[in-house]
């Protein structure tokens, strides 16, 4: 009996049985669903905030106080000059700004809204491609060197504050501080940002330090000139700034690539977690094929004896045997792919991920489908090939 033979036969097995054998791969599709579900929408999710991480700040970095340090800490750690000289000296760095963020109460004639305000410099509008302006214009370095009291508006923020009144021009009120409008921006949300949606609005950061008792800045925000350029900036910064002020590892820098890698590491380290456990119900659809296979051998114990009795031999009933037992496995793996496929297609459709075909979760499931169809088909394929053709002819 060769190849094709036993494939033939194994296949007329399978199909004189199609109830039992669709319930014996049914523990097989629902295993192979689940593993590529899992490893698709993590794939196709990790590949979306990738995407949208470079987007919102390829090549950029911050650097801020170590607040674990034993050094004492002053107002002046960072300072507007600090980033304007080194905005000249670093050939490595495209941009580098101070930032400071506050969440203020902001009043305009039609109503007040909670408004996360951000003061900076001008060079931040062009360190960030995601902003557009709406109406107006952003504020400029002589805006900042002249601590003028004027604020930018995202437009919705000026729809709430204004109505259907023109902002450009207008006043709005923060405690005590009257600030005139000279423009509103649109900007691209992060798509996965899960926090309180709250309105922005920028102020220069010279005008913002009029208003603190104690001037003081939170933290740079940098722009190296690409990639490879990142880790040589974020060093450059901390020793000028180490030098400056006479502190040793006061200072931290942290990139966004890195917490692109970090990402990356938790969603990998969760995907692996689920798809072992979804995995699982791979091993009980094995034990149901083992089951199953054992019956099949049972029942079909004359037959093994008349194909003995004609000359088969014991190889030829352990590959039949062998490859009904991977051919279940095969097509129920053939089935979840398809269907772990589809789930996730739906889920990432109401989900606003892209789409994302995981060719890897794809062959190893086949694999383990294979992997599945040989260990646990083997001991029932090797019971019937053992069996002696004179007893199996006597079975009843």
């Amino acid at each position: 009996m060769n190849f094709l033979e036993s494939f033939t036969t194994a296949v007329e097995g399978i199909w004189a049985n199609k109830m039992r054998s669709s319930l014996t791969m049914l523990g097989i599709i629902i295993g192979i669903t689940s593993v590529i579900t899992v490893t698709t929408l993590g794939e196709g999710g990790q590949n979306a905030i990738n995407q949208e991480m470079e987007k919102f700040g390829q090549n950029t970095f911050n650097v801020y106080i170590n607040w674990e340090t034993k050094e004492t800490m002053s107002n002046d750690d960072l300072t507007v000059e600090d980033a304007e000289v080194l905005s000249k000296i670093s050939p490595a760095i495209e941009y580098i700004v101070p930032y400071n963020s506050t969440t203020i109460e902001m009043k305009g004639p039609k109503k007040e809204e909670r408004v996360n305000l951000s003061a900076t410099t001008s060079d931040y509008f062009a360190m960030q491609k995601t902003m557009k302006v709406a109406k107006g214009r952003l504020f400029n370095s002589t805006d900042d060197k002249e601590q003028r009291a004027v604020v930018v508006l995202e437009e919705a923020l000026g729809e709430k504050l204004f109505g259907q009144m023109n902002p450009i021009g207008q006043r709005v009120r923060w405690g005590n501080n009257s600030l005139v409008v000279i423009g509103t921006y649109t900007e691209e949300k992060f798509k996965f940002d899960m926090g309180a949606q709250t309105f922005g609005a920028f102020v220069p950061i010279r005008f913002h330090q009029t208003l603190q008792e104690e001037p003081s800045v939170q933290t740079f925000m940098g722009k190296a000139i690409d990639k490879a350029s990142v880790n040589p900036a974020m060093q450059q910064v901390k020793q000028y700034l180490s030098r400056k002020h006479q502190k040793k590892d006061h200072y931290m820098a942290r990139s966004m690539q890195e917490s692109v890698d970090q990402f990356n590491q938790l969603t990998g380290t969760l995907t692996l977690i689920f798809s072992v456990i979804a995995g699982i119900s791979l091993v009980v659809g094995g034990v149901g094929v083992m089951n199953i296979m054992l019956v099949s051998v049972t029942e079909r114990t004359r037959e093994i004896g008349i194909r003995k009795a004609l000359g088969a031999r014991r190889r030829d009933i352990l590959v039949q045997f062998l490859i009904e037992s991977v051919i279940v496995c095969l097509i129920g793996g053939l089935i979840g792919v398809l269907f772990g496929l589809g789930i996730a297609a739906l889920i990432a459709h109401f989900a606003n991920l892209p789409p994302t075909l995981s060719w890897n979760s794809v062959f190893i499931a086949f694999g383990f489908s294979s992997a599945i169809g040989i260990f646990f088909g083997l001991y029932p394929a090797n019971k019937a090939a053992k069996l002696d053709p004179i007893e199996a002819l006597r079975y009843e």
